[in-house]
């Protein structure tokens, strides 16, 4: 898969040709002059013509069989974003469906990943969403991404950096999510190149010093192989390869263990002609060389998440060294290599692809609609992430398969079969054995969901479960039954405050006018009015006089005063989300003070409110563990916290003017500076600060223990 500089268009007619003998490669011919058309006279940072671009991007596309019309898009790509051209004279020449790839890779050609996580977060997840109307458009944009990775060299050193780093994160998943290996390994090894340069260099000389001795063990040993299966009358073609480099690298970084002491660095390939043969070598090979028990792997019975199928065991071959030997069929390597374009097949010169071979591809509908499913960016960045990763595969009691990523526990399972199931669990049973919902699943496992209709999650169920599509579905229930305990409170609390007018809320629900003064209010029932009573919107005797018929009586005029107070009152603003609620009567408990960016819990407390507290309070031992909810800071909200800070000073001259100092560059408040002396006579500054988050608290700490004659800074909760 490797580009040149000399590639004419006619090497991608050719290829194409090869793998589609038949295919309408006019439309290609047609782009290739348009794209040169339009690019005529722009030049690449090495110097090239700009077309050597779209020609190696089309090459890649034709080496993983990709077709016609993607191709062309290939060679398309970048005419809308560097040329004249438009997308409305790209359908008018070449049709509606290649002018909405184009289209599409440009979109995907202006999303950033670089500045803050969320921004980053929120545009992989356009991403996904758009690769979820045409498979295509990622396809023909990681093309894209290689090329320009292999020309990465003529970038500035921190470009270099930032975009192998995005695509190490982003693209190489990708195409290992679409079984594009091929294209995956090279992203990876080129990405392991610009990020850890040094690293690199070292085990790639390292291979290259043992290089003539591992080729003829390669020979041998593939030898070897051939002749114990072909004696046995199986049809195979068999070859060997060193495993790429950045395989190898995470391998050193994951055993800790020298280049020296890795021996399963050789991978073989067994080529047959049929699924059942794949077996029947298998035993072949076990029968020659010594297996090593715990490396046998299934993926023809049990594919991955790609579509990846082959059987995969490890034996000790010459020399005692430990070898990789894979058996598949030729369809099974092709699919490995290419993917999802291995389904794909040519009929009339056009692409033609049935509802069987479309199947194929709804591995990835769970993943598209998890990009919609999931809210917050980062939520969702993390949940690729791992989505994205090696996945394990466990049996239902029906023996269907489910694929779930690794790591994972028996309550993602019981979320991934179905929402219901998770949040009506009661009890989970792995292999016929009763176990604890935290328990972690393998592959091969038989999994058992039991549920019981009054079954339903707590907060410790975030704990146990893994998968970021179960940790939303159990926020999504804890929000949902928030709401729930909050009604309950909000009529305790309005009950209390009926009863001081001498009524109550049952006497009041039974009045046939209620519903006209609720509606008057602009509530819709009782518990509208309950909630916004426990949010702090509407304090309980408002609240009373809403429930209760009133003799009308014309109000008041406002005095001077408090008409000048209406004008310039605001309302306060507030960071704390209540099931994406703002409007919530909150108060920050001055026992640990919690600032934004820090875990942090809500306890509703009878009269003030919900109280936040840091998660690892101590004053939270032993309160009532219904009173506890969810609550998480507003991520676009720009409110002040009070911090405070312990100081141990030298005792000399000038010390709480460099301190004070410094909090005026940071440009930071302060609502307090109290300094006295110990039993040291050393210097002791209580210093309370005004800040928006922790991570701005930190900072300051940090200047403040650069500060010559700073002996210690720590934060403090209370004075």
């Amino acid at each position: 898969m490797s580009g040149r500089a000399e590639l004419s268009i006619d090497e991608v007619l050719r290829r194409v040709q090869q793998y589609a003998p038949g295919a309408d490669t006019q439309l290609v011919a047609e782009a290739y002059l348009y794209a040169a058309m339009h690019h005529r006279g722009q030049i690449r940072k090495n110097g090239e013509d700009y077309l050597i671009h779209p020609l190696n991007v089309a090459l890649i596309l034709s080496d993983i069989r990709m077709d016609v019309e993607t191709i062309a898009v290939g060679l398309l790509h970048d005419t809308l974003e560097d040329t004249e051209a438009s997308v409305e004279d790209i359908a008018k020449r070449f049709g509606p469906t290649v002018a909405e790839m184009v289209e599409g890779v440009t979109k995907l050609s202006k999303l950033a990943y670089r500045g803050k996580l969320e921004e980053q977060a929120e545009n992989f997840r356009k991403l996904v969403l758009a690769f979820g109307k045409d498979i295509r458009v990622i396809i023909v944009k990681c093309a894209d991404r290689l090329h320009n990775m292999r020309t990465l060299q003529f970038q500035r050193a921190d470009k270099q950096v930032r975009i192998a780093r995005e695509t190490l994160d982003i693209y190489a998943p990708l195409t290992h999510r679409l079984g594009l290996e091929l294209m995956k390994r090279e992203l990876e090894d080129l990405s392991f190149r610009y990020l850890h340069p040094a690293e690199y260099q070292e085990l790639e000389t390292a291979l290259e010093l043992d290089a003539e001795t591992r080729e003829r063990y390669v020979a041998e040993t593939k030898a070897l192989i051939s002749e114990t299966l072909v004696s046995r009358g199986l049809n195979c073609i068999v070859t060997g390869r060193v495993k790429h480099l950045y395989s190898i690298w995470k391998k050193l970084q994951r055993t800790e263990k020298g280049l020296g002491d890795l021996h399963d660095l050789l991978a073989f390939r067994v080529m047959v002609t049929e699924r059942d043969s794949c077996y029947v070598g298998l035993g072949f090979v076990h029968s020659a060389f010594f297996p090593v028990a715990t490396r046998m792997k299934d993926y023809i019975a049990m594919p991955k998440a790609n579509g990846y199928q082959s059987l995969h065991t490890t034996v000790v071959g010459p020399d005692g060294r430990d070898i990789e030997i894979q058996f598949r069929t030729e369809a099974m390597d092709r699919v490995a290599d290419t993917g999802i374009a291995a389904h794909w097949r040519y009929k009339n010169g056009r692409l033609s692809v049935s509802n069987a071979e479309l199947e194929e591809l709804a591995r990835l509908r769970g993943f598209i609609q998890m990009a919609r499913d999931i809210e917050d960016p980062s939520d969702f960045l993390d949940a690729a992430r791992s989505d994205l990763s090696a996945t394990i595969h466990v049996f239902t009691p029906a023996k269907d398969v489910v694929l779930l990523p690794e790591g994972s526990s028996a309550l993602d399972f019981a979320y991934h079969v179905h929402s219901e199931v998770g949040n009506h669990a009661s009890g989970v049973k792995v292999n016929g054995r009763l176990v604890p919902f935290r328990t972690l699943v393998k592959t091969g496992d038989n999994v058992e969901v039991l549920t019981r209709e009054d079954a339903h999650p707590t907060r410790d169920w975030l704990e146990w479960a893994h998968s970021h599509r179960a940790l939303e579905k159990i926020r999504k229930r804890l929000r949902e039954s928030l709401s729930d305990k909050a009604v309950a409170l909000g009529r305790d609390i309005l009950d209390g405050a009926l009863r001081k007018q001498g009524s109550s809320l049952k006497r009041v629900l039974s009045d046939r006018e209620l519903a006209g003064r609720l509606k008057d209010a602009g509530y819709e029932d009782v518990d509208e009015l309950a909630g916004k009573l426990l949010a702090g919107s509407v304090g309980p005797t408002e609240a009373g006089r809403i429930l209760l018929p009133q003799p009308i009586e014309p109000p008041p005029a406002p005095s001077a005063f408090q008409s000048l107070l209406q004008r310039v009152r605001r309302p306060a603003e507030n960071a704390i989300l209540v099931s994406g609620q703002t409007d919530i009567l909150v108060d920050y408990a001055r026992c640990c003070r919690p600032m934004k960016g820090e875990s942090i819990i809500g306890y509703i407390t009878r009269g003030r409110g919900l109280s936040v507290h840091k998660e690892e309070c101590t004053q939270l031992r032993g309160l009532d563990a219904e009173r506890f909810i969810s609550v998480t800071w507003d991520a676009q909200s720009r409110t002040l916290h009070q911090g405070l800070l312990h100081l141990v000073l030298e005792d000399r001259p000038g010390m709480l003017a460099a301190i004070t100092g410094v909090c005026s560059t940071a440009k930071i408040n302060l609502w307090r500076a109290n300094v006295r002396q110990d039993e040291d006579d050393r210097a002791i500054c209580d210093l309370g600060v005004s800040v928006y988050d922790i991570g701005e608290l930190d900072g300051l700490v940090k200047k403040l223990k650069s500060v010559r004659g700073v002996v210690a800074v720590e934060r403090a909760a209370a004075l």
